[in-house]
């Protein structure tokens, strides 16, 4: 697949499109990827004004937020979860991020089973920082559950209800081959992924070898979190990321 992501040069970063946030950046050259982990997750406003005062002291602009993390307290039905996403994008826009069309800004979220929150919380933020070297290799792929587009979003969930063992494997190479097309759009290279996220309920064992066979995963990186996606009848998601640069604060 040619690379079709869009330039942000405000940002330092490009993007994959997206409806409400973006499928995933890529830093540009001259630049990388910085992910920043609160040690303590934080309500969603108060997560972005801490997110925009992280920012300002790394001498960045509001522009370079790249990525948001969430955890939610539930999953939602998907008609809520747009709703969601509208207090979201005001909520940006409200810390002076961008968050017009075409949406930059790529985005996890999950609704984990183990304390989950009260609400909404911002769980860790990525923005780019200029590079030590010629930069331009660290990318954020959004996460991506198991569904298509179809005429409604009860069709397009990949083998339905299905969790069986099979049921877990089918939505598994739909949601790897997914991701795998967002990182040729955007141009870079799956063996420097450096982590993932896989949110399920579900055993992982039938579908590892799926998620982590081709790729540097299979040497640690990956990360479960028990945990539903965030739209109600999804069972299994993942998000990938290439970053030089991660922290708690």
């Amino acid at each position: 697949m040619e690379p079709r992501a869009i330039p942000f040069p405000a940002g330092g970063y490009r993007f994959v499109p997206g409806r409400q946030f973006s499928g995933g950046v890529a830093a540009e050259p001259g630049f990388a990827l910085r992910r920043v982990r609160f040690q303590k997750p934080l309500p969603l406003a108060q997560g972005l004004a801490a997110a925009r005062a992280i920012l300002a002291a790394s001498g960045r602009p509001p522009e370079a937020l790249a990525a948001c993390e969430l955890r939610s307290p539930l999953p939602l039905p998907i008609a809520d979860f747009i709703a969601f996403n509208e207090r979201y994008l005001a909520a940006l826009t409200a810390e002076g991020f961008t968050a017009a069309p075409p949406y930059p800004i790529g985005r996890s979220n999950l609704a984990p089973i183990l304390a989950p929150p009260a609400e909404v919380v911002l769980f860790a933020i990525t923005f780019t920082v200029p590079a030590e070297g010629p930069g331009g290799l660290d990318f954020f792929i959004s996460g991506k559950p198991e569904n298509r587009a179809a005429a409604s979003f009860e069709e397009g969930i990949v083998g339905g209800a299905d969790v069986s063992a099979a049921g877990l494997r089918g939505k598994a190479e739909y949601v790897m081959g997914e991701l795998r097309a967002r990182m040729a759009e955007l141009g870079v290279e799956e063996h420097r992924v450096t982590g993932a996220q896989a949110y399920t309920i579900h055993p992982l064992d039938p579908v590892l070898e799926i998620v982590t066979g081709r790729m540097p995963l299979a040497w640690g990186g990956l990360t479960l979190v028990p945990a539903h996606p965030p739209v109600t009848g999804l069972a299994f998601e993942v998000d990938l990321r290439a970053i030089s640069q991660e922290c708690v604060a």
